[in-house]
């Protein structure tokens, strides 16, 4: 029969692991854990920066930012909310043992790159849709949804006598999107700046529909 060095428990009352019972092999897991661990967010649009990026607030990015936090014990997140996240906690050197811990969420509010762009009026592409105005307004709504969805955004739009100029973040995203769906558009170039000796330009695509 063994007897708990801590607590002194013995082993007919409780499981053990190793030569703790498993509620002081427990205690001693959640004493190495963080009381707190820092969450980035973005005060505009709410994303967290997880491995250096901005992202959706989720499940899955929440875990996967404790995870880089809390290295040296696997973690499974349970739920989080109002500033807590709920753990399971393993003990890699105790086989089997799980425990349940809290881990307070403190926020560090930013304004995340998209947003402060946002904010500044940034633009690299500009989008001119011209002809039928329903055309131009199912063109035009697609193409925000494509920018949204891979990470840029709308500056602005603005209405034409024929059609919309839409202002977009990323001329790559743009770009894409021009290709994916094999559009034949008039394009146009304009020097606007230097960036570490490299010509920054922007790009207008006239695209009658």
């Amino acid at each position: 029969m063994k007897h708990c060095p801590i607590c002194n428990k013995s082993s007919s009352e409780i499981k053990f692991y190793g030569e703790f019972c498993a509620d002081c092999a427990g205690d001693k897991v959640r004493g190495r854990l963080p009381r707190e661990a820092e969450v980035t967010v973005c005060k505009s649009c709410g994303n967290i920066k997880v491995a250096g990026a901005f992202v959706p607030e989720t499940h899955a990015s929440v875990e996967r930012l404790l995870k880089s936090a809390i290295k040296h014990y696997p973690i499974r997140l349970m739920h989080s909310g109002n500033g807590i996240a709920r753990l399971a906690v393993s003990d890699p050197d105790r086989e089997g043992l799980e425990v349940q811990a809290n881990v307070h969420l403190k926020a560090i509010r930013v304004l995340c790159d998209a947003c402060s762009k946002k904010r500044a009026g940034y633009y690299e592409a500009v989008v001119q849709l011209r002809g039928e105005k329903e055309k131009v307004a199912r063109t035009s709504e697609s193409l925000s949804r494509y920018l949204e969805r891979n990470g840029a955004f709308v500056t602005k739009v603005e209405e034409k006598e024929h059609g919309l100029d839409i202002y977009a973040s990323d001329k790559r995203v743009v770009q894409a999107y021009i290709s994916a769906r094999h559009l034949k558009p008039k394009t146009a170039f304009e020097l606007h700046g230097e960036k570490a000796g490299r010509k920054l330009y922007r790009n207008t695509y006239f695209l009658p529909l």
